[in-house]
């Protein structure tokens, strides 16, 4: 028995990849991709001129001229007015919320037509490794609630009511629950693994402890850091190609990687432009060529590559020189006293827009603390609350307390993390 069926309505089927945007955006890549550097060039001045006509619909763009007169945008600054970077769109829009490594969350827009771009990018990106995303049988190992951590029977996933795709739950993952993992996806014979890396990693791990061989064509990972060792662990325990990608739920950038230690913008996503600080650190900001419903122009987005062979900015820029990485995306986990990994922590901020941000600290074995900023409510029920948002992510062998605070802690560079891991298992 496979598990639990995950119903999926025929407009959920079509929501992402609906005609006539969906085909028009494959067609796009397609031919961007044969483009001549200097027809390349051409069409970024297009799409450039396009988004700012675009954007004066919005508040905050009445009066833009270019975007290089577009002053830099923070998120602090779009959750302060965010009514003043939206637009009115025709067709229906589609919300998110970011997480980030400041734990604030913020409300997104996408427009219909962004959402089929989206898709098709990572269609395009999914097809460099012979298969089609939307036909592929996967198995997904993210963030997703199957159900409560503390529910330790069998079956750990959901299966799509077409039966090709399993939703596979993280917060179960371990070595007592590893074989009926391990069953199901014998049985399911999925083509991709779509995964965090920290996930990825650590089925790879137990497939390696338990002698229980797994196999996939493909592993994606995105939304965490993937450092070449664990790249090349994935792809020699699975026997797969691995594709990783980095983008943003403020959908302002996007690279990928089909090979280890060769990350490339794709320039007809966005336009990306390479700030470097006194420190020599390099900040990716980005301004989306296709979301209709939102305009982050010249966003700062707070993360930052890791240079490769070459230092050229402006053409790494452009996406025609690669870099060696993201750095700011390591996995955000806390442990259990065992080991046991719990993920997916960004979802807990999103809910509550009264709070300023959120940062957790894993002060020993089983133990966390959640520092929460709020000038709004300092209330037990908003501590309370947040506290069973969070349950819902970390299982119940770990203590969680809570404390409202001034100031969150900070890294020696400056930085403030997410997540502060003054407790480790030992590796």
């Amino acid at each position: 028995m496979l598990g639990l069926i995950k119903k999926i309505s025929p407009i959920q089927q079509l929501a992402r990849r609906a005609p006539p945007f969906y085909p028009a955006a494959r067609d796009f890549l397609r031919r961007h991709d044969g483009m001549s550097a200097s027809a390349r060039a051409d069409e970024h001045r297009r799409l450039e001129s396009a988004l700012v006509t675009a954007a004066r619909n919005a508040r905050a763009y009445a009066d833009l001229s270019d975007l290089a007169s577009a002053p830099l945008l923070t998120k602090g600054e779009v959750r302060a007015n965010p009514s003043h970077y939206r637009a009115k769109t025709l067709l229906p829009v589609s919300a998110g919320r970011t997480s980030g490594t400041s734990g604030a969350s913020l409300e997104v827009a996408r427009s219909f037509a962004q959402v089929m771009f989206e898709q098709a990018v990572i269609d395009w990106l999914v097809a460099k490794a012979g298969l089609n995303f939307a036909t592929a049988k996967v198995a997904v190992l993210r963030a997703d609630t199957i159900k409560p951590p503390e529910d330790r029977a069998p079956p750990y996933w959901k299966i799509s009511a077409d039966r090709r795709i399993a939703t596979l739950s993280a917060h179960h993952l371990d070595d007592e629950t590893f074989p009926a993992y391990a069953d199901m996806l014998d049985a399911f014979a999925p083509d991709v693994l779509y995964a965090y890396p920290s996930m990825a990693i650590a089925l790879a791990t137990l497939s390696t402890r338990a002698k229980r061989p797994l196999r996939f064509k493909l592993a994606l990972t995105s939304s965490e850091e993937l450092p070449p060792p664990s790249r090349a662990k994935l792809a020699d325990v699975f026997g797969a190609k691995v594709i990783d990608y980095y983008g943003q739920a403020e959908r302002v950038a996007f690279a990928y990687s089909t090979e280890p230690g060769q990350y490339v913008f794709h320039a007809g996503y966005g336009k990306v432009e390479l700030l470097r600080d006194a420190g020599g650190a390099v900040e990716i900001v980005g301004s989306n060529y296709h979301n209709r419903a939102q305009f982050l122009l010249r966003y700062r987005t707070g993360d930052q590559i890791v240079l490769g062979a070459s230092s050229d900015l402006d053409a790494i820029a452009r996406g025609e020189v690669s870099f060696a990485g993201v750095s700011g995306r390591a996995s955000d986990v806390v442990y259990g006293p065992a080991g046991e990994v719990f993920l997916g922590l960004n979802h807990i901020p999103r809910p509550f827009d009264q709070i300023e941000g959120l940062q957790i600290v894993q002060t020993g074995p089983g133990k966390v603390r959640i520092l929460v900023r709020s000038e709004q409510d300092r209330s037990d029920a908003l501590a309370a609350q947040i506290l069973a948002t969070a349950r819902t992510k970390i299982g119940p062998v770990v203590d969680i307390e809570l404390a409202f605070v001034d100031a969150f802690h900070k890294s020696a560079a400056g930085k403030q993390p997410f997540v502060i891991h003054e407790w480790k298992p030992a590796a």
